[in-house]
């Protein structure tokens, strides 16, 4: 389904088509739900749907392939990345398992100032949006690992098309039917059927997450393997 698809979807779902309505250059149509406000909810809704459900699995993209410089092991991570599956150095066929921080400390006090020429393991908890290469490597490199994203872009032409999979599209619209009936403060406001929609998307996606969920998501430590042993 394309963008336009979608809005169409809605407008059908909503009862809010115009029968015999033919568009005029430069004059709005007389919709309860603006083109720009539905595309808002679209994009809204493919982002939950990912955050809910872990739709879109990535190894390609550039931020897949981040590069190390000698003397720095901090690794950032695209804010659309939501989960680190996999990790290894390009020139190792080993994974880097993942430790906390605290476990370093524990296991090897002082290991914030070590260094080495292959990163051993990947450090969570220690900083936002990163992960932290141990030892610090005394060379350039580069990582390449799998993750689960959000989407890459927006949709904003009417062409467009949600990044997950095609049997996934029409679900989005029940996002879509959920933000428009609970906006406050408009005769469209309708919180049963709001619930409605929300509780079919559940049903599709799965619960929602909190930050907090998705903080420790990324900085999980899910490997029983010692990697520093």
């Amino acid at each position: 389904m394309t963008l336009a698809d979608l809005i169409t979807l809605f407008r059908e779902e909503a009862f809010d088509s115009l029968p015999g309505y033919i568009p005029v250059v430069g004059v709005p149509a007389p919709y309860q739900w603006s083109d720009s406000i539905l595309k808002l909810y679209a994009n809204e809704a493919q982002i939950e749907a990912c955050r809910r459900a872990d739709l879109l699995l990535d190894s390609a993209s550039s931020f897949c392939k981040p590069a190390f410089t000698s003397g720095d092991p901090i690794i950032p991570l695209d804010p659309r990345i939501v989960d680190v599956k996999r990790i290894r150095d390009v020139s190792q066929y080993v994974q880097l398992q993942p430790i906390s921080a605290l476990e370093m400390d524990r296991k090897r006090p002082g290991w914030e100032m070590h260094t080495g020429t292959i990163p051993l393991c990947v450090v969570t908890e220690y900083q936002t949006n990163a992960l932290r290469l141990y030892p610090i490597p005394m060379r350039d490199g580069e990582l390449t690992m799998t993750v689960q994203r959000l989407p890459l872009a927006d949709m904003v032409a009417d062409t467009d098309t949600p990044e997950i999979r095609p049997e996934y599209h029409p679900a989005l619209v029940q996002w879509m039917l959920y933000r428009a009936y609970s906006k406050q403060d408009t005769e469209t406001c309708d919180p049963a059927k709001a619930d409605k929609a929300l509780a079919k998307f559940t049903q599709e996606f799965g619960e929602a997450r909190s930050a907090r969920n998705e903080t420790w998501r990324r900085n999980r430590v899910e490997t029983h393997i010692d990697p520093i042993a």
